[in-house]
């Protein structure tokens, strides 16, 4: 019994010998149905009838969960319970008391599922009965927890789905479609696939992706600033055409241009103190976005610290015309572009 990593957790399907409690959650929530399915094929098979495998969310009474965990299998060697997305905080002291116990003498025929492929837990509140849950998992049955992919593991998953569609990709190129599409494991791979459809067995090249790859706010945005950083006026305004064209509300490119700017004066920070981008994600929680650090960090070195300050005054008066008058919003973003634009060629950056 213990906590399980991918490789641990696909080396036990494999082998056939499960447990009867697994407990599978985390914020890459791809990866939580990918296993969680998996698992249910493992303890049933991919076609078990409706009598070996029972399916229930968070409004079933946990009186129905145990009732069926204790039914025996009819067509099967084991019986399979899955539950999803189960709010174990909200249960009171005594309807956990009965989940820990009853999870401590499953039939050994059971597969006790607990998945949580939409819900978030705080598991990190001390004392949180999910936290609490997942300490008895440990011991009583198997866990896996799947934390967000750092961009290498991302650019990997993309280059195995091309291998698997029968298409080629270079490694530049597969990072760049995390640099458009983002991080999201489901944005990722349905992204992939288009790709590969569109490819048809040849390589996926830097212009297929340019051609066909969507491109979220946050990684127009970074070429925005990145555009700023370089002093690139026509392509800086070709992205804020591209921005008002996709519908983009501007507060929203505010905002991100903001946090854009803000990454960028942490890493500056950072590196005076003598602190590394891991640093930097752990300090300030970055999670799933830290990824976009690594694309900043040549562009935050250089920004002297008076550059920085003006784009930030320039920044919030821009945020206090958008709130306060009924101006041209795009005449706004343009006219605070610009500005940053000068910031950059005074502070002696190109």
């Amino acid at each position: 019994m213990a906590k399980l990593n991918e490789q641990g957790f696909r080396k036990e399907l494999s082998s056939g010998k499960l447990s009867n409690l697994y407990v599978i959650y985390g914020e890459e929530k791809y990866l939580v149905r990918k296993y969680t399915d998996a698992l249910i094929s493992a303890a049933v098979g991919k076609a078990a009838s409706e009598f070996d495998l029972f399916r229930f969310n968070s409004e079933t009474p946990l009186e129905n969960i145990f009732y069926a965990a204790e039914q025996l299998p009819m067509f099967t060697e084991r019986k399979c319970v899955c539950v999803k997305d189960y709010n174990i905080n909200s249960l009171s002291d005594s309807d956990y008391k009965q989940l820990e116990a009853f999870c401590s003498d499953i039939s050994p025929s059971t597969i006790l599922i607990f998945s949580m492929p939409t819900f978030t837990v705080d598991n990190n509140k001390k004392g949180g009965k999910f936290s609490k849950f997942i300490s008895f998992a440990e011991k009583s049955g198997n866990t896996l927890e799947l934390k967000i992919l750092d961009e290498t593991a991302l650019r990997n998953r993309i280059i195995s789905w091309c291998e698997k569609n029968g298409c080629k990709i270079e490694r530049i190129n597969a990072s760049k479609i995390v640099s458009y599409a983002g991080s999201d494991l489901n944005t990722l791979k349905n992204e992939t696939d288009k790709l590969c459809a569109y490819a048809d067995g040849k390589e996926i090249t830097e212009e297929v992706i340019q051609k066909l790859c969507i491109k979220n706010s946050e990684s127009n945005i970074f070429a925005l600033s990145n555009y700023i950083s370089n002093n690139d006026f026509n392509a800086a305004y070709r992205q804020i055409d591209l921005l008002f064209e996709q519908n983009e509300p501007p507060e929203k490119i505010l905002s991100l241009i903001s946090s854009a700017f803000i990454d960028i004066y942490r890493l500056k920070a950072a590196a005076e103190a003598g602190k590394s981008i891991s640093e930097v994600v752990e300090d300030f929680n970055y999670g799933r976005k830290s990824f976009r650090l690594n694309k900043i960090k040549n562009n935050a070195l250089k920004f002297p610290k008076e550059s920085l300050r003006e784009i930030f005054e320039a920044i919030l008066e821009a945020d206090i015309k958008l709130k306060s008058t009924r101006g041209d919003s795009r005449i706004i973003i343009e006219t605070l572009t610009a500005k940053m634009l000068l910031a950059v060629k005074r502070g002696g950056m190109v």
